[in-house]
């Protein structure tokens, strides 16, 4: 792809500096999206120098694109225009922890692996166990809202994210929220940025609310031989006085991806598990032992087992991993996030199940109990024509997805580029928002220099 000839890298490197002003053949590389290469990659030092980046974008009819580990730039549309990769991971400070008020400030390009054991030195953490962990940033899991299993007990981004400071497209620092549990002054308008994709501004700073770790933990699984008895043992959890860290329903291809990597032996082929992660004291969680037998005898369970120390966090591991490990396996799939209301998982995925076998695709689904269904579509092995099949499969999806049984949210997080071209985009159908995404589009970032192109309807 050819790059516009007039980027003033002497400009670039007056604000943050010639040796971060990147330009190789492997530096580019590294931040390609969708087949698109950035002219140069931009290390900022601060909030300061990512407005300077942005006001001369701005001037210069430039469009950038924010990124730290560059594991999410696989996710949204293909850009319309990308000349500037943003590579914010020297800003990876931690600028304010409070352990004794479970509060945190922290810059976005932080790795989520290293905050992690920070706090674990004072008994804490973040609920933040996402794909990529090793090289996932703060700022790309709150800008993708990364979804992670703990979502279960302490939910998403949103609901632990105190304030937050970025950088407009028009290069203006701006800041929302507060640092503080109990702050209410003002409009979150910080949560609007959760999820956009950088298309809104870029994040420099993100307060959190943490958590104390608790003495202990253990993972029990329960196998069953269809998906409805292991949805009414999920229900039964949902209406007990218990309170999980984590229930997710691996049909029997995620339980071969999920404990291929070390687990309970089970006999071939896999059933549907159930995996239940508690925690607390070692008396509360004894009680989960007795309390989650009685609830999957109760649902004809085959088997209720608990996972010993060494394997409970190779299984935790990759269950957190599973769209890296569908993604490595299978590079040509097409994975979905959906949102749905857990009434409705049941239908949704035998929804699924018949797309896939109409589309002569097969699935693979992992349902969060708490209302997050990813279905990986794969071609089957040997098939040619890969991209046709997965792309039809991927509009049939969007269309069982609308309906008003189901009424899901469907992203497709993750799959190769022909075949976001060829299945029409990765948001679905227009929404009828899509007025009110536009004017908010054009009130953070009038010049369309953020990301242009990569959310929903082209924005």
């Amino acid at each position: 792809m050819s790059h516009p000839a007039h980027i003033s890298f002497a400009r670039l490197e007056e604000i943050v500096g010639a040796p971060h002003v990147l330009t190789s053949p492997e530096d580019l590389a590294l931040r390609r999206v969708d087949g698109f290469l950035p002219s140069a990659v931009i290390q900022p030092a601060d909030a300061a120098q990512i407005a300077e980046v942005l006001r001369f974008a701005g001037a210069e009819k430039l469009a950038v694109i924010p990124s730290g580990g560059c594991t999410k730039l696989g996710i949204g549309s293909p850009p319309a225009r990308y000349d500037i990769a943003l590579d914010l991971s020297r800003m990876n400070r931690v600028l304010a922890y409070d352990p004794q008020d479970l509060t945190l400030g922290v810059e976005s390009g932080m790795r989520i692996e290293q905050l992690l054991r920070v706090l674990a030195e004072q008994k804490q953490f973040l609920p933040l166990v996402v794909p990529y962990l090793e090289r996932a940033t703060i700022g790309g899991i709150v800008a993708s809202n990364s979804s992670s299993p703990l979502r279960h007990a302490y939910g998403g981004v949103r609901d632990f994210c105190l304030g937050m400071e970025f950088v407009t497209g028009e290069g203006s620092q701006a800041k929302s929220g507060g640092r503080v549990v109990k702050n209410v002054t003002g409009y979150d308008l910080h949560k609007l940025l959760i999820g956009s994709l950088g298309t809104l501004g870029v994040i420099t700073r993100v307060n959190f609310r943490t958590f104390p770790l608790l003495p202990a933990q253990r993972t029990f699984v329960a196998a069953f031989s269809a998906a409805e008895p292991a949805f009414q043992f999920c229900g039964a959890i949902s209406r007990s006085p218990l309170t999980p860290q984590m229930v997710e329903i691996a049909d029997p291809g995620a339980a071969e991806v999920i404990f291929s990597g070390g687990g309970p032996p089970q006999a071939e082929p896999r059933k549907w598990s159930v995996l239940v992660s508690a925690a607390g004291l070692p008396e509360v969680v004894d009680r989960y032992a007795r309390e989650l037998g009685h609830m999957a005898a109760a649902a004809n369970a085959d088997e209720l087992e608990p996972l010993g120390d060494s394997e409970g966090p190779v299984v935790l591991a990759r269950i957190r991993e599973f769209p890296r490990l569908i993604l490595e396996a299978v590079p040509s799939a097409a994975i979905f996030r959906i949102g749905v209301l857990p009434t409705a998982m049941p239908g949704l995925l035998g929804e699924l199940s018949s797309v896939a076998t109409r589309g002569g695709v097969d699935l693979i689904s992992l349902t969060r109990a708490s209302g997050i269904v990813y279905a990986a579509l794969l071609p089957k092995e040997g098939e040619a024509a890969t991209v046709p099949l997965l792309s039809k499969a991927v509009q049939e999806v969007f269309r069982v997805c609308g309906k008003s049984e189901i009424n899901a949210s469907a992203m497709l997080e993750w799959c190769p580029p022909e075949v976001k071209l060829a299945a029409g985009g990765v948001w679905g159908p227009p929404r009828p928002d899509f007025g009110l995404m536009k004017r908010v589009k054009d009130s953070f970032d009038p010049n369309g220099v953020l990301c242009p192109g990569r959310f929903a309807g082209g924005i």
